[in-house]
């Protein structure tokens, strides 16, 4: 139920808007295919979409993983770059609240930022074990590593942003990386997959019956997953001291996420001595993105780029 009402607070944004959608994107942004190679006909290629103010919101499917492109001004890049995995469930995506918007907020703080589009599970694990959304975030990482040069961009400052499920996303990424390979023969896996930080926002932590969202573990494991499957996908059983620093906030007044999943994890990013912060804001509900309006929740991208100095990610104000 708590999904639902996610979901539909998604969608209702969506079709309260009455503004035309050419207001939400400014410039055509450049799109990679992450997996260029996938044999995905060219009509499964397009996802249903509804364009209102809120702009882009992936309904279903997505067979198609893209990156898309939205790098920092020449005048204020310094490097940092940050692959944003957008919310919905694993039901939809939400591209322009938790993604487009939150990539042109920190391009104005120099970093470059690569808006993930990654494919919807449905509701099983694929033959290899690993969920597509975790595929395609490890993916993007090595894509903008390997890229680095070229988009002017610090391979050693790339960290993983995510929302709502897109958080689960995004701590899976940095509690199940992978290293690279110099021997590789495909040259993307020579370069690691770890984050060098993550930021999560409503993050789905646990797939811990107790304390997960259902309909979330629903759609990536399916019914009746075995115990050891669950702990492997619940990023707070899954801490090592070599996870990712964190930055992790949400709202009290939440009440699609059981405030545990965030309180867990950090802890045990703390229990292993990493540098993280958690910040609880008073209101915003669920899917706030930038934040709800005129609410304290408004304040998270700001608290989040104090601390990205702070840990060397991003430069100090001058």
């Amino acid at each position: 139920m708590a999904l639902k009402k996610h979901i539909m607070r998604v969608l209702g944004l969506l079709l309260l808007g009455m503004l035309p959608s050419h207001n939400v994107l400014e410039a055509a942004p450049q799109i990679i295919p992450v997996w260029p190679q996938l044999h995905i006909s060219a009509a499964q290629r397009h996802d249903r979409t509804i364009r209102k103010v809120i702009g882009d919101v992936v309904i279903h499917p997505v067979r198609w993983p893209t990156l898309t492109l939205f790098p920092a001004p020449k005048t204020v890049a310094n490097g940092c770059a940050i692959v944003i995995c957008p919310g919905g469930g694993y039901a939809v995506e939400a591209m322009s609240l938790e993604g487009y918007r939150v990539a042109r907020w920190f391009n104005k703080r120099g970093a470059s930022c690569f808006v993930l589009k990654y494919r919807l599970p449905n509701g099983k694990l694929p033959p290899s074990g690993v969920p597509w959304p975790l595929q395609d975030v490890r993916r993007a990482v090595q894509i903008v590593r390997a890229h680095a040069t070229q988009w002017h961009i610090n391979p050693h400052r790339v960290g993983v942003m995510g929302f709502s499920a897109g958080g689960s996303v995004a701590s899976l990424a940095g509690v199940h990386w992978l290293p690279g390979n110099p021997n590789a023969g495909n040259p993307l896996n020579r370069f690691s997959t770890r984050p060098d930080f993550l930021v999560l926002g409503y993050p789905v932590i646990s797939m811990m019956p107790s304390i997960t969202n259902r309909g979330t573990f629903l759609r990536l494991l399916g019914q009746n997953p075995t115990r050891d499957i669950e702990k492997y996908f619940s990023s707070e059983l899954n801490v090592t001291a070599l996870t990712p620093p964190a930055f992790i906030f949400f709202a009290h007044d939440d009440t699609t996420v059981n405030h545990q999943n965030e309180k867990r994890f950090y802890a045990a990013l703390k229990r292993h001595g990493i540098g993280a912060k958690l910040v609880e804001f008073q209101r915003g509900r669920h899917g706030f993105g930038l934040g709800e309006k005129n609410t304290d929740s408004m304040q998270w991208p700001k608290d989040c780029a104090r601390w990205l100095q702070q840990m060397h990610f991003l430069p100090p104000v001058k």
